[in-house]
């Protein structure tokens, strides 16, 4: 099963961001169940790494993260671009993702070395797609402040038309 940890974004930001979709010119708009910010992604694990993710991470206690949203985030490249973001969430935010990283690591997940780069997907383009108009339809784009007050494991499931998330089990941040 491919499994993430990440942040859910509360229902008045949501519409926030579909407002902001709603100005893209081009690409496949994540649909508003989907939309949150990625803390880590573990990729492919086996099922038997559930229970030992679940007692690392209930061990976290943090406050609700208060989140901005703005300035251009693309990733990808020739093969398609996600477009998004970037989130501005303090200290705070970039404690509990290293938090989160530590406790993964103690349960024995070995997660990719790469740059934390917070940010919530708005759209994918496929590489045929020039990215420029997207691009400058998100100058200027603001959602937020919002405070995001959970986070969870969530599970990436596959279809013809893109991935379908579904919460596992979620971390109330008090």
């Amino acid at each position: 099963m491919r499994l993430f940890i990440a942040l859910s974004l509360p229902e008045p930001a949501i519409a926030e961001i579909e407002t902001i979709q709603s100005r893209l010119p081009a690409g496949r708009s994540v649909p508003p169940e989907n939309l949150h910010l990625t803390l880590a992604f573990l990729g492919d694990q086996d099922d038997s790494i559930l229970e030992p993710l679940h007692e690392a991470l209930m061990t976290i206690r943090a406050a609700p993260i208060t989140l901005t949203l703005s300035g251009v985030a693309d990733f990808g490249g020739k093969a398609g671009k996600a477009i998004g973001l970037a989130a501005d969430g303090g200290p705070e935010l970039l404690d509990l993702q290293s938090r989160i990283r530590s406790r993964l690591h103690g349960a024995g997940v070995d997660l990719e070395r790469r740059r934390f780069r917070p940010h919530v997907t708005l759209s994918r383009l496929s590489g045929k797609v020039d990215p420029a108009p997207v691009l400058s339809a998100l100058i200027g784009a603001k959602a937020g402040p919002m405070t995001c007050t959970s986070f969870g494991i969530f599970q990436s499931v596959l279809h013809d038309q893109g991935a379908y998330y579904e919460e596992l089990v979620g971390y109330a941040l008090v």
